[in-house]
């Protein structure tokens, strides 16, 4: 329980943010509010700018559809005023309404067709603009008709891998869904599936991303100068927000792949009231490997496979409640062995959201949310059948949350975010359990269970200081209860964007950050033996400060947006494994991690081009990323194991006329840090019968592997429009010149040719192994 000086200051704080609310309320004769919606499925179209044209009187749809615009007098000609809607995706909307008094007005606005001529924002200010003008920095939203049109792993259009090519963000292993922002770990990512936390964002050791394309609206990319309203992590959020169903026509969407199918059915429930969506996917390698090397008797190398389902609804009570409840379910599963041994293994997320959308007049909006998430990971090997020798070993992690989330649109310059939210997390880190032979080498433990408690409440302030100056500022008090110790702070936030011009603009952002939760993890890719842990009397929250700056300039006649930022960044209390620690199959895993500081700066280029028939954009970022242990190095700085200096990026959608696209993807990217191998020796066993070798290493992350490129391509053919079906194919060739794609290093023997002496050397050398080499695909994706 919180003590009473802690009490104390929650109470306080809460007061004086009430206080501070009702201080910056502004007020305005009239207001026009409401939803923006879909006209051809009724789903709320998120961030599109709603104006009034002639003025720069205007405002953004919030994360749910929810608009208010606080019309000034001189805005308002003969009791009338024309709105102008813009988003990227739908047609640009316009049209005069009469207002003599507050007015709730929901507007529908069509999608684009396949035309990217249909797609250009003919509205007083387009989206790049607003993105121009927004005091929000490193952020990036992706839309799937973007995502679709390029190429992907086995033709399987996936949202992380999008994300891997914009600056600041990679990839540890090439192909895979890990993802290492400016200079930060895998495990400080913040990703959410219609606001529930997912632990575990891969399929398939991490090559598929648990996100089915089919059943995504929008992706929201945060790297720095995060909003109050979110916390947990270090070092980036992925919001990504599942489609509503459509409330108007039953439709089936899906596809039919080289390494997978996925079917989505969406329809009404009640028209224009309520709507369902389901949607499925299923690989079928296993499948497939099995039955080749049955015909050779040969067991199956690949008996791996995934599964995923999500489905939502959504019931609009009335114009002013809607409800929505979204679910997630995935598992990986692999399975095999022989005559005398087997093993399995299964790991997966389980999440379900239900939220309440409810409008307070004509400027209050709230969100109220519950949701329930879990993870876990089983592992079992039967080592010896006639003995009975096995191990099981197991992990998990739940979370309830219930959080509450206001959205205040005051006047046409101030905008005000509140809120709070409640976790607990009930940990059962790691069992193991051990029969036959295996029990003279393991103790078995079911685990100690663990449950610990997150707290937070936040308010932010977005304010129009003049035409040239905008501000949001925020403060974040958060907090976490593990067994007997209470940790908390404040996370202040603030950003700024000043225009230089009508097409320039100067921004600069600040933000702390505060992580509760940590994965332990020994391998660079996902593996069920990896185990999440909370903050303990021992193990310290991580924290991080980050300063931003960017310049933004805008092309507006060619649709062409160019930025670059620059970034400082740095955390304390990170976590790393003491040198020589027992991992696998380690209840006391806890004692053998330590905690250090780091830091990452680097600077972030990017160029995109959103109009016309010729689409993308270029990234590169230049970029440093230390860390210090007392523990580790001799306490010496070494760089961080995914400190890439170079990374460079080029994506590109062509359309050739209406049936025809053309995609391409070109990324490089300087080595992954390791630490090298300098020497061996023998040590010789008490009989002195043999010798064992025993590896010296060099300073920790001192080596780095080769750098890396590939070329990825695609080509998607539609059909013919018919009236009830869609069809389209598309072909695509992942790493087109098969370029060799290190992920690890091991030193091996090789054979070596000496053309003065005609014999063969045998050389210790580093290989540099790879994962994925040229991989061809194709799909055939339908909609009826």
């Amino acid at each position: 329980m919180f003590s009473s000086r802690c009490n104390r200051f929650l109470e306080k704080s809460l007061l004086v943010f009430l206080l501070f609310i009702v201080s910056v309320q502004g007020c305005c004769q009239l207001t026009l509010s409401g939803k923006i919606l879909d006209s051809e499925s009724d789903e709320d179209v998120l961030f599109a700018t709603v104006y009034v044209k002639g003025t720069q009187n205007g405002t953004t749809s919030n994360e749910y559809g929810f608009y208010s615009i606080s019309l000034k007098p001189e805005s308002i000609k003969k009791d009338s005023v024309t709105i102008v809607i813009g988003c990227v995706g739908y047609r640009s909307f316009q049209k005069t309404i009469e207002v003599k008094e507050s007015v709730v007005k929901n507007f529908k606005i069509l999608p684009s067709t396949t035309t990217l001529k249909d797609v250009v924002i003919t509205a007083s200010r387009s989206k790049q603009e607003e993105n121009l003008r927004s005091t929000q920095m490193s952020m990036d939203r992706l839309k799937m008709k973007d995502v679709k049109a390029l190429p992907a792993i086995a033709g399987e259009a996936d949202i992380v891998k999008v994300a891997q090519l914009l600056p600041g963000i990679s990839a540890g292993v090439a192909g895979t869904s890990s993802m290492f922002v400016r200079g930060g770990k895998a495990d400080q990512n913040l990703v959410m599936l219609d606001e529930a936390t997912l632990y575990e964002v891969g399929h398939l050791l991490g090559f598929f991303s648990v996100f089915n394309s089919d059943a995504i609206k929008d992706i929201t990319t945060i790297k720095g100068g995060f909003p109050a309203n979110y916390g947990g992590r270090l070092s980036a959020l992925m919001d990504v927000r599942m489609q509503e169903g459509n409330d108007q026509k039953f439709e089936a969407i899906g596809g039919i792949g080289t390494l997978s199918s996925r079917l989505t059915l969406q329809g009404p429930i009640a028209k224009e009231r309520a709507s369902f969506l389901i949607s499925g996917r299923r690989t079928y390698l296993d499948q497939i490997t099995g039955w080749l090397f049955s015909q050779f008797d040969t067991p199956n190398p690949f008996p791996i496979y995934f599964y995923d389902l999500n489905g939502k609804c959504n019931f609009r009570l009335d114009d002013k409640n809607r409800f929505f409840f979204s679910s997630y379910f995935g598992r990986d599963i692999a399975s095999g062995g022989g005559t005398f041994s087997q093993f399995d293994s299964e790991m997966g997320n389980f999440s379900n959201t239900l939220r309440w959308n409810h409008i307070y007049g004509d400027k209050l909006f709230s969100n109220v949310s519950l949701i329930y998430t879990s993870f876990h990971a089983k592992n079992f090997g039967k080592l010896n059948s006639a003995t009975g020798t096995s191990i099981k070993t197991g992990s998990m992690i739940q979370d309830f949350t219930l959080k509450i989330d206001y959205d205040y649109f005051t006047s046409d310059k101030s905008r005000i975010k509140f809120g709070a939210n409640a976790v607990t997390h009930d940990f059962k880190p790691s069992s193991v359990i051990a029969s036959g032979e295996a029990e003279d080498l393991l103790n078995s433990s079911k685990g100690d269970p663990l449950v610990a408690q997150e707290l937070a409440l936040y308010g932010n302030l977005e304010h129009d200081l003049s035409a040239i100056l905008k501000v949001n500022v925020g403060l974040r008090l958060s907090g976490s209860i593990a067994r007997t110790k209470f940790y908390g702070g404040l996370e202040p936030r603030a950003s700024a964007a000043y225009m230089l011009s009508e097409h320039d603009a100067l921004k600069l952002s600040y933000s702390r950050m505060r992580q509760y939760v940590h994965r332990v993890s020994s391998a660079t890719i996902s593996l069920p033996t990896d185990l999440w842990y909370p903050v303990t009397d021992n193990v310290k929250p991580q924290t991080s400060d980050q300063v931003a700056l960017g310049y933004n300039h805008l092309f507006d006649k060619i649709g062409t947006s160019i930025s670059v930022e620059g970034y400082y960044k740095k955390m304390y209390n990170l976590i790393e494994y003491r040198e020589g620690a027992m991992v696998i199959l380690n209840n006391d895993f806890a004692d053998e991690l330590v905690q250090g500081n780091g830091s990452a700066y680097g600077v972030e280029f990017l160029t995109r081009k959103e109009k016309g028939n010729f689409t993308g954009w270029i990234g590169y970022t230049l970029s440093w990323s230390d860390r210090q242990f007392d523990a580790l190095n001799e306490g010496k700085r070494f760089w961080a194991r995914y400190d890439r200096r170079h990374s460079f990026s080029v994506v590109a959608t062509l359309k050739l006329g209406k049936r025809v696209t053309l995609g391409g993807v070109w990324e490089y990217a300087t080595g992954a840090r390791f630490t090298p191998q300098v020497g061996m020796y023998f040590v010789p066993d008490p009989a002195l019968d043999k010798v064992s070798e025993v590896p010296i290493f060099g300073a920790r992350n001192s080596g780095q592997m080769k750098s890396s490129h590939r070329l990825d391509l695609s080509l998607t053919l539609d059909s013919k429009k018919k009236r009830k079906f869609y069809g389209e194919w598309v072909f695509s060739i992942y790493n087109v010149y098969d370029s060799n794609q290190p992920w690890r290093v091991g030193v091996e023997m090789s054979n070596t040719y000496d053309n003065s002496t005609n014999t063969i050397k045998k050389e210790l050398q580093y290989m540099q192994r790879g994962v994925i080499g040229f991989l061809p695909a194709v799909t055939y994706n339908f909609k009826f």
